[in-house]
Protein backbone atom coordinates (compact mmCIF):
# COMPACT_ATOMS: atom_id res chain seq x y z
CA UNK A 1 0.00 0.00 0.00
CA UNK A 2 2.75 2.47 0.77
CA UNK A 3 4.98 1.52 -2.48
CA UNK A 4 1.72 2.38 -4.52
CA UNK A 5 0.46 5.93 -2.54
CA UNK A 6 4.36 6.92 -3.10
CA UNK A 7 4.35 5.82 -6.97
CA UNK A 8 0.80 7.50 -7.58
CA UNK A 9 2.62 10.91 -5.39
CA UNK A 10 5.31 10.69 -7.62
CA UNK A 11 3.76 10.24 -10.83
CA UNK A 12 1.04 13.54 -10.10
CA UNK A 13 2.47 16.98 -11.49
CA UNK A 14 4.25 18.72 -9.22
CA UNK A 15 3.18 22.33 -7.76
CA UNK A 16 5.72 25.00 -8.43
CA UNK A 17 7.83 26.68 -5.78
CA UNK A 18 6.38 30.14 -4.13
CA UNK A 19 8.82 32.06 -6.09
CA UNK A 20 7.16 30.79 -9.79
CA UNK A 21 3.86 30.92 -8.22
CA UNK A 22 4.39 34.33 -7.79
CA UNK A 23 5.01 34.98 -11.29
CA UNK A 24 1.89 32.88 -12.34
CA UNK A 25 -1.16 34.31 -15.44
CA UNK A 26 -3.94 35.37 -12.69
CA UNK A 27 -7.26 34.48 -13.69
CA UNK A 28 -8.01 36.98 -15.54
CA UNK A 29 -5.79 36.52 -17.96
CA UNK A 30 -6.26 33.19 -18.72
CA UNK A 31 -6.34 33.00 -23.00
CA UNK A 32 -9.93 32.24 -23.40
CA UNK A 33 -11.02 29.57 -25.77
CA UNK A 34 -11.50 30.11 -29.34
CA UNK A 35 -15.21 31.76 -30.23
CA UNK A 36 -17.12 29.57 -32.74
CA UNK A 37 -18.21 30.66 -35.75
CA UNK A 38 -21.63 32.54 -35.42
CA UNK A 39 -24.29 32.54 -38.42
CA UNK A 40 -24.03 35.56 -40.87
CA UNK A 41 -26.66 38.26 -39.31
CA UNK A 42 -25.08 41.32 -41.40
CA UNK A 43 -25.61 44.65 -39.76
CA UNK A 44 -29.54 43.35 -39.35
CA UNK A 45 -28.44 43.59 -35.25
CA UNK A 46 -26.29 46.47 -33.94
CA UNK A 47 -25.23 47.16 -29.76
CA UNK A 48 -24.21 50.27 -28.61
CA UNK A 49 -23.07 51.56 -25.07
CA UNK A 50 -23.92 54.89 -23.57
CA UNK A 51 -22.32 56.01 -20.73
CA UNK A 52 -24.01 59.09 -17.73
CA UNK A 53 -21.94 61.29 -16.46
CA UNK A 54 -21.50 60.97 -12.76
CA UNK A 55 -24.53 62.09 -10.63
CA UNK A 56 -24.23 65.01 -7.88
CA UNK A 57 -24.48 62.71 -5.78
CA UNK A 58 -22.23 60.22 -7.07
CA UNK A 59 -19.71 62.94 -6.87
CA UNK A 60 -20.21 64.51 -3.15
CA UNK A 61 -19.58 61.03 -2.32
CA UNK A 62 -16.08 61.11 -3.69
CA UNK A 63 -17.27 58.23 -6.21
CA UNK A 64 -14.70 57.80 -9.29
CA UNK A 65 -14.99 56.93 -12.62
CA UNK A 66 -14.38 53.23 -13.63
CA UNK A 67 -15.33 53.19 -17.45
CA UNK A 68 -13.33 54.16 -20.61
CA UNK A 69 -14.19 53.67 -24.30
CA UNK A 70 -12.04 53.62 -27.14
CA UNK A 71 -13.09 53.72 -30.68
CA UNK A 72 -11.00 52.40 -34.09
CA UNK A 73 -12.66 51.65 -37.42
CA UNK A 74 -14.79 48.99 -36.09
CA UNK A 75 -16.23 49.48 -33.45
CA UNK A 76 -15.89 50.31 -29.90
CA UNK A 77 -14.24 49.07 -27.14
CA UNK A 78 -15.41 49.68 -23.02
CA UNK A 79 -13.09 49.25 -20.81
CA UNK A 80 -14.32 48.66 -16.94
CA UNK A 81 -11.34 49.14 -14.33
CA UNK A 82 -13.30 47.38 -11.12
CA UNK A 83 -11.64 47.72 -7.74
CA UNK A 84 -10.88 44.54 -5.95
CA UNK A 85 -9.10 43.28 -3.14
CA UNK A 86 -6.75 39.88 -2.91
CA UNK A 87 -6.94 37.62 0.36
CA UNK A 88 -3.82 39.25 2.46
CA UNK A 89 -5.98 43.06 1.72
CA UNK A 90 -4.03 44.22 -0.86
CA UNK A 91 -6.14 46.60 -3.22
CA UNK A 92 -6.00 45.95 -7.10
CA UNK A 93 -7.81 46.55 -10.00
CA UNK A 94 -9.16 44.11 -12.48
CA UNK A 95 -9.79 45.10 -16.24
CA UNK A 96 -12.40 43.69 -18.23
CA UNK A 97 -12.81 44.51 -22.05
CA UNK A 98 -16.01 44.45 -24.38
CA UNK A 99 -16.17 44.65 -27.44
CA UNK A 100 -19.50 46.54 -29.57
CA UNK A 101 -20.66 48.63 -32.86
CA UNK A 102 -20.17 51.82 -31.03
CA UNK A 103 -19.70 53.54 -27.54
CA UNK A 104 -20.93 56.66 -26.20
CA UNK A 105 -19.42 58.89 -23.56
CA UNK A 106 -20.85 60.76 -20.72
CA UNK A 107 -20.63 64.28 -22.95
CA UNK A 108 -22.64 62.88 -25.69
CA UNK A 109 -26.06 64.30 -26.60
CA UNK A 110 -29.32 62.12 -27.48
CA UNK A 111 -28.98 63.50 -30.99
CA UNK A 112 -25.62 62.46 -31.45
CA UNK A 113 -26.52 59.13 -30.14
CA UNK A 114 -29.67 59.01 -32.61
CA UNK A 115 -27.55 60.27 -35.51
CA UNK A 116 -24.89 57.59 -34.80
CA UNK A 117 -27.06 54.36 -34.04
CA UNK A 118 -30.86 54.61 -34.46
CA UNK A 119 -31.15 57.49 -37.89
CA UNK A 120 -30.83 54.15 -40.38
CA UNK A 121 -34.04 52.38 -39.13
CA UNK A 122 -35.69 55.23 -40.64
CA UNK A 123 -34.77 53.96 -43.75
CA UNK A 124 -35.78 50.53 -43.29
CA UNK A 125 -38.87 51.76 -41.60
CA UNK A 126 -39.49 53.35 -45.27
CA UNK A 127 -38.38 50.12 -46.69
CA UNK A 128 -41.48 48.28 -45.40
CA UNK A 129 -39.43 46.42 -42.69
CA UNK A 130 -39.50 45.88 -39.10
CA UNK A 131 -37.69 48.38 -37.30
CA UNK A 132 -36.59 48.41 -33.10
CA UNK A 133 -35.03 50.30 -30.96
CA UNK A 134 -34.59 49.19 -27.22
CA UNK A 135 -32.64 50.28 -24.02
CA UNK A 136 -31.33 47.97 -21.29
CA UNK A 137 -29.78 48.52 -18.52
CA UNK A 138 -29.69 48.97 -14.52
CA UNK A 139 -32.17 50.86 -12.74
CA UNK A 140 -30.52 55.12 -12.85
CA UNK A 141 -28.65 54.18 -15.54
CA UNK A 142 -30.22 56.85 -18.08
CA UNK A 143 -32.67 54.19 -19.95
CA UNK A 144 -35.91 56.82 -19.73
CA UNK A 145 -33.57 60.09 -20.40
CA UNK A 146 -32.63 58.30 -23.14
CA UNK A 147 -35.89 57.46 -24.82
CA UNK A 148 -37.76 60.04 -23.61
CA UNK A 149 -35.51 63.09 -23.48
CA UNK A 150 -36.15 66.04 -20.92
CA UNK A 151 -37.59 70.04 -21.30
CA UNK A 152 -33.60 70.72 -22.47
CA UNK A 153 -33.18 68.00 -24.81
CA UNK A 154 -35.38 65.97 -27.19
CA UNK A 155 -35.24 61.83 -26.60
CA UNK A 156 -34.90 59.46 -29.38
CA UNK A 157 -38.83 58.91 -29.59
CA UNK A 158 -38.71 62.69 -30.73
CA UNK A 159 -35.67 62.81 -32.76
CA UNK A 160 -36.97 59.65 -34.60
CA UNK A 161 -40.76 61.20 -34.92
CA UNK A 162 -39.42 64.31 -36.55
CA UNK A 163 -36.84 62.34 -39.05
CA UNK A 164 -40.45 60.24 -40.07
CA UNK A 165 -42.25 62.95 -40.37
CA UNK A 166 -40.12 64.87 -43.06
CA UNK A 167 -39.82 61.99 -45.10
CA UNK A 168 -43.67 62.04 -45.08
CA UNK A 169 -43.87 65.12 -45.95
CA UNK A 170 -41.41 64.95 -49.12
CA UNK A 171 -43.27 61.62 -50.02
CA UNK A 172 -47.00 62.88 -50.44
CA UNK A 173 -45.28 66.11 -51.60
CA UNK A 174 -44.02 64.42 -54.82
CA UNK A 175 -47.22 62.39 -55.38
CA UNK A 176 -46.23 59.67 -53.13
CA UNK A 177 -48.58 56.90 -52.08
CA UNK A 178 -50.78 58.84 -49.35
CA UNK A 179 -48.49 57.77 -46.09
CA UNK A 180 -49.82 58.13 -42.47
CA UNK A 181 -48.34 57.39 -39.07
CA UNK A 182 -50.24 55.61 -36.66
CA UNK A 183 -48.94 55.28 -32.81
CA UNK A 184 -49.72 52.94 -30.00
CA UNK A 185 -48.12 52.29 -26.76
CA UNK A 186 -48.77 49.84 -24.21
CA UNK A 187 -46.63 48.77 -21.17
CA UNK A 188 -45.81 45.24 -20.06
CA UNK A 189 -46.27 45.02 -16.25
CA UNK A 190 -46.71 42.19 -14.09
CA UNK A 191 -46.88 39.87 -16.92
CA UNK A 192 -49.79 41.76 -18.51
CA UNK A 193 -50.27 43.83 -21.34
CA UNK A 194 -52.17 47.43 -20.74
CA UNK A 195 -52.92 49.91 -23.11
CA UNK A 196 -51.31 53.44 -22.14
CA UNK A 197 -53.45 55.48 -25.01
CA UNK A 198 -56.76 53.99 -23.14
CA UNK A 199 -56.91 54.33 -19.26
CA UNK A 200 -54.78 51.11 -19.14
CA UNK A 201 -56.95 48.68 -20.69
CA UNK A 202 -55.92 45.17 -20.07
CA UNK A 203 -54.99 43.84 -23.53
CA UNK A 204 -54.38 39.89 -24.41
CA UNK A 205 -51.28 38.70 -26.68
CA UNK A 206 -52.23 36.53 -29.53
CA UNK A 207 -50.73 34.93 -32.74
CA UNK A 208 -52.40 34.75 -35.67
CA UNK A 209 -51.52 31.95 -38.63
CA UNK A 210 -48.35 33.88 -40.02
CA UNK A 211 -46.99 33.36 -36.68
CA UNK A 212 -46.94 36.85 -36.22
CA UNK A 213 -47.99 38.15 -33.03
CA UNK A 214 -50.55 40.58 -32.29
CA UNK A 215 -51.93 42.46 -28.86
CA UNK A 216 -55.66 42.54 -29.38
CA UNK A 217 -57.72 45.57 -28.76
CA UNK A 218 -54.38 47.98 -28.74
CA UNK A 219 -55.54 51.93 -29.37
CA UNK A 220 -53.84 52.83 -32.52
CA UNK A 221 -54.32 56.76 -32.94
CA UNK A 222 -54.10 58.61 -36.14
CA UNK A 223 -50.58 60.88 -35.49
CA UNK A 224 -51.20 64.23 -37.53
CA UNK A 225 -48.04 66.21 -36.88
CA UNK A 226 -45.21 66.25 -34.29
CA UNK A 227 -47.25 68.59 -31.70
CA UNK A 228 -50.02 65.57 -31.50
CA UNK A 229 -47.42 63.08 -31.60
CA UNK A 230 -45.87 64.83 -28.65
CA UNK A 231 -49.34 65.16 -26.80
CA UNK A 232 -49.91 61.38 -27.45
CA UNK A 233 -46.30 60.54 -26.26
CA UNK A 234 -46.92 62.81 -23.09
CA UNK A 235 -50.32 61.06 -22.56
CA UNK A 236 -48.78 57.56 -22.56
CA UNK A 237 -45.69 58.09 -20.36
CA UNK A 238 -47.86 59.85 -17.46
CA UNK A 239 -50.09 56.41 -17.96
CA UNK A 240 -46.77 54.32 -17.10
CA UNK A 241 -46.47 52.92 -13.61
CA UNK A 242 -43.54 54.16 -11.61
CA UNK A 243 -42.55 54.31 -8.28
CA UNK A 244 -39.80 54.95 -5.82
CA UNK A 245 -36.84 52.25 -4.85
CA UNK A 246 -33.78 52.73 -2.72
CA UNK A 247 -32.01 52.43 -6.01
CA UNK A 248 -33.96 55.14 -8.02
CA UNK A 249 -37.01 58.30 -6.52
CA UNK A 250 -38.37 57.91 -9.56
CA UNK A 251 -37.92 54.28 -11.31
CA UNK A 252 -40.03 52.31 -14.43
CA UNK A 253 -41.68 49.53 -12.78
CA UNK A 254 -42.66 48.23 -16.41
CA UNK A 255 -41.47 47.68 -19.83
CA UNK A 256 -43.21 50.52 -21.86
CA UNK A 257 -43.46 50.20 -25.93
CA UNK A 258 -44.16 52.95 -28.35
CA UNK A 259 -45.55 51.52 -31.43
CA UNK A 260 -45.16 53.58 -34.96
CA UNK A 261 -46.97 52.05 -37.84
CA UNK A 262 -46.59 53.28 -41.67
CA UNK A 263 -49.51 52.94 -43.01
CA UNK A 264 -51.07 53.76 -46.88
CA UNK A 265 -54.38 54.76 -47.16
CA UNK A 266 -56.89 51.68 -48.46
CA UNK A 267 -60.19 52.79 -50.32
CA UNK A 268 -62.77 53.89 -48.23
CA UNK A 269 -65.25 51.02 -47.64
CA UNK A 270 -68.67 51.22 -47.74
CA UNK A 271 -70.72 52.64 -44.36
CA UNK A 272 -72.58 49.87 -42.55
CA UNK A 273 -76.56 50.32 -42.03
CA UNK A 274 -77.18 51.25 -38.51
CA UNK A 275 -76.86 54.24 -36.28
CA UNK A 276 -73.10 54.98 -35.32
CA UNK A 277 -71.33 57.77 -33.74
CA UNK A 278 -70.61 60.51 -35.67
CA UNK A 279 -67.06 61.23 -34.23
CA UNK A 280 -65.74 58.13 -34.84
CA UNK A 281 -67.38 57.26 -38.57
CA UNK A 282 -64.65 58.59 -40.41
CA UNK A 283 -62.15 56.60 -38.30
CA UNK A 284 -63.48 53.60 -38.90
CA UNK A 285 -64.67 53.52 -42.49
CA UNK A 286 -60.99 54.26 -43.49
CA UNK A 287 -58.75 51.49 -43.57
CA UNK A 288 -55.17 51.40 -43.73
CA UNK A 289 -53.08 49.08 -44.80
CA UNK A 290 -49.31 49.12 -43.11
CA UNK A 291 -46.26 49.69 -45.00
CA UNK A 292 -43.82 49.00 -41.73
CA UNK A 293 -43.00 49.61 -38.37
CA UNK A 294 -40.80 51.21 -35.36
CA UNK A 295 -41.00 49.67 -32.27
CA UNK A 296 -39.13 51.64 -29.17
CA UNK A 297 -39.20 49.78 -25.67
CA UNK A 298 -38.00 51.29 -22.67
CA UNK A 299 -37.19 48.09 -20.44
CA UNK A 300 -37.70 48.41 -16.98
CA UNK A 301 -34.10 48.17 -15.50
CA UNK A 302 -32.43 45.68 -13.78
CA UNK A 303 -32.64 45.25 -9.83
CA UNK A 304 -30.33 43.62 -7.24
CA UNK A 305 -32.80 42.50 -4.41
CA UNK A 306 -31.26 44.30 -2.10
CA UNK A 307 -32.29 47.69 -3.87
CA UNK A 308 -36.07 47.23 -3.89
CA UNK A 309 -36.22 47.19 -0.13
CA UNK A 310 -38.12 50.40 0.34
CA UNK A 311 -39.87 50.44 3.88
CA UNK A 312 -41.05 47.15 3.56
CA UNK A 313 -42.92 47.41 0.90
CA UNK A 314 -43.38 43.80 -0.80
CA UNK A 315 -44.90 45.15 -3.81
CA UNK A 316 -41.81 46.83 -4.88
CA UNK A 317 -39.84 43.65 -4.30
CA UNK A 318 -42.44 41.13 -6.31
CA UNK A 319 -42.01 43.90 -9.27
CA UNK A 320 -38.24 44.09 -8.94
CA UNK A 321 -38.68 39.88 -9.34
CA UNK A 322 -40.90 40.56 -12.49
CA UNK A 323 -38.60 42.51 -14.10
CA UNK A 324 -35.80 40.06 -13.70
CA UNK A 325 -37.53 37.28 -14.37
CA UNK A 326 -38.53 38.78 -17.89
CA UNK A 327 -35.19 39.82 -18.62
CA UNK A 328 -33.75 36.50 -18.34
CA UNK A 329 -36.89 35.05 -20.74
CA UNK A 330 -35.03 37.04 -23.14
CA UNK A 331 -31.72 36.83 -22.00
CA UNK A 332 -32.56 32.61 -23.08
CA UNK A 333 -33.97 33.42 -25.92
CA UNK A 334 -30.91 35.36 -27.33
CA UNK A 335 -28.66 32.56 -26.19
CA UNK A 336 -31.36 30.10 -28.11
CA UNK A 337 -30.87 31.94 -31.53
CA UNK A 338 -26.88 32.36 -30.89
CA UNK A 339 -27.20 28.81 -30.44
CA UNK A 340 -29.02 27.63 -33.38
CA UNK A 341 -31.78 25.78 -31.81
CA UNK A 342 -34.96 24.62 -34.05
CA UNK A 343 -37.10 25.98 -30.59
CA UNK A 344 -36.25 29.39 -29.25
CA UNK A 345 -38.64 29.82 -26.24
CA UNK A 346 -40.57 33.09 -26.55
CA UNK A 347 -43.47 32.31 -24.95
CA UNK A 348 -41.33 32.44 -21.49
CA UNK A 349 -42.83 36.17 -20.84
CA UNK A 350 -44.76 38.55 -22.02
CA UNK A 351 -41.93 40.70 -23.27
CA UNK A 352 -40.25 37.84 -25.35
CA UNK A 353 -43.64 37.51 -27.24
CA UNK A 354 -44.03 40.92 -28.01
CA UNK A 355 -39.87 41.07 -29.31
CA UNK A 356 -39.99 38.13 -31.36
CA UNK A 357 -40.16 39.99 -34.58
CA UNK A 358 -37.43 42.03 -33.30
CA UNK A 359 -34.78 39.15 -33.72
CA UNK A 360 -36.05 36.98 -35.99
CA UNK A 361 -37.56 37.61 -39.99
CA UNK A 362 -36.70 40.57 -42.14
CA UNK A 363 -36.30 43.20 -39.54
CA UNK A 364 -33.47 45.65 -37.91
CA UNK A 365 -32.64 46.14 -34.05
CA UNK A 366 -30.68 48.43 -32.35
CA UNK A 367 -29.67 48.08 -28.60
CA UNK A 368 -28.72 50.54 -26.02
CA UNK A 369 -27.22 49.24 -23.12
CA UNK A 370 -27.10 52.50 -20.57
CA UNK A 371 -24.30 52.30 -17.90
CA UNK A 372 -23.06 53.84 -15.04
CA UNK A 373 -19.74 55.15 -14.58
CA UNK A 374 -19.22 54.73 -10.64
CA UNK A 375 -16.83 52.65 -8.87
CA UNK A 376 -20.13 51.33 -6.01
CA UNK A 377 -22.27 50.64 -9.26
CA UNK A 378 -19.44 48.47 -10.92
CA UNK A 379 -21.44 45.15 -10.28
CA UNK A 380 -24.36 46.41 -12.29
CA UNK A 381 -21.95 47.85 -14.80
CA UNK A 382 -20.56 44.69 -16.03
CA UNK A 383 -23.71 42.27 -15.72
CA UNK A 384 -25.18 45.02 -18.45
CA UNK A 385 -22.24 44.78 -20.32
CA UNK A 386 -22.10 41.01 -20.09
CA UNK A 387 -25.30 40.89 -21.56
CA UNK A 388 -25.35 43.56 -23.96
CA UNK A 389 -22.10 41.39 -25.24
CA UNK A 390 -24.47 38.16 -25.67
CA UNK A 391 -26.87 40.02 -27.97
CA UNK A 392 -23.62 41.55 -29.88
CA UNK A 393 -22.36 37.91 -30.09
CA UNK A 394 -25.39 37.48 -32.48
CA UNK A 395 -23.80 39.08 -35.03
CA UNK A 396 -20.33 39.59 -34.89
CA UNK A 397 -16.78 36.96 -34.13
CA UNK A 398 -14.40 37.54 -31.76
CA UNK A 399 -11.90 40.07 -32.01
CA UNK A 400 -9.15 40.15 -29.87
CA UNK A 401 -8.68 42.75 -26.90
CA UNK A 402 -7.17 45.83 -26.97
CA UNK A 403 -3.60 45.39 -25.47
CA UNK A 404 -4.23 47.00 -22.23
CA UNK A 405 -3.31 45.42 -18.57
CA UNK A 406 -5.94 43.02 -17.09
CA UNK A 407 -4.57 43.03 -13.48
CA UNK A 408 -2.89 46.33 -11.65
CA UNK A 409 -2.59 47.67 -8.13
CA UNK A 410 -4.59 50.33 -7.16
CA UNK A 411 -2.55 53.38 -6.13
CA UNK A 412 -3.47 54.75 -2.92
CA UNK A 413 -6.21 57.09 -2.03
CA UNK A 414 -4.94 61.21 -1.94
CA UNK A 415 -4.38 61.95 1.66
CA UNK A 416 -7.48 63.96 3.32
CA UNK A 417 -7.08 67.52 3.84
Amino acid sequence: FLKACRAARLASPRLPPASEAAHCTPMSETPARPAQPRRPRGNRLQVVVRKRPLSGREAERGRRDVLDMQADAEGAWVIVHEPKTKVDLTAYIETHNFRFDGAFGEATTNRTLYAGSVAPLVSHLFAGRIATCFAYGATGAGKTHTMLGSPQEHGIYSLAANSIFERMEASNGAGGEGLVLRVSAFEIYGGKVFDLLHARKLCPVREDSKKRVHVVGLTQRHCHDIDHYASLLAASHDARQTAATMANGVSSRSHAVLQLALCRRAAARPAARGRRPPARREEEEEEFCEVGRMSFIDLAGTERGAATLSCHDKERQLEGAEINKSLLALKECIRGLDAGKSHVPFRGSKLTEVLRDSFVGDCHTVMIAAVGPSDDSVEQTLNTLRYAATVHDLSSSSVAPPPTPTLQLMPPPPPRA
